[in-house]
């Protein structure tokens, strides 16, 4: 039982990182860079906000709650899903990342104050 879970486990790890390896791509980086923790959310920051520093903010008490949910419905957004896309991100990466990158999500501008998912 216990290596069936762990198998799993690995699977779906090895689903989170193929699905951020694509979303990397879509945005025009490396690849491999979704497989480096602390760079790929330097990155991420770096290419939504502007400033990858910002990630700072993850190390505030209570705060990082916010910022956390914030950059994954940006990172939606940027891909023209919608807020709930963004919150899945968030709350279950090993199945909304693969969807999102290897689904049909084109990637737009990137900057949180441009992208606005299309109605409908």
């Amino acid at each position: 039982m216990a290596q069936t879970a762990a198998v799993l486990a690995i699977l779906l790890r090895f689903a989170w990182i193929a699905g951020q390896w694509r979303c990397f791509q879509k945005m025009g980086c490396h690849g491999w860079e979704a497989a480096v923790p602390i760079y790929r959310t330097y990155l991420l920051f770096h290419e939504l906000y502007g400033y990858g520093w910002q990630m700072l903010y993850l190390f505030l008490p209570l705060y990082n709650i916010y910022v956390y949910l914030k950059y994954h419905v940006h990172l939606a957004r940027s891909f023209n899903q919608r807020v709930l896309f963004g919150i899945g991100l968030a709350l279950l990466p090993f199945l909304f990342f693969p969807v999102l990158g290897f689904g049909g999500a084109v990637y737009l501008d990137g900057s949180a104050r441009q992208t606005v998912p299309s109605a409908g």
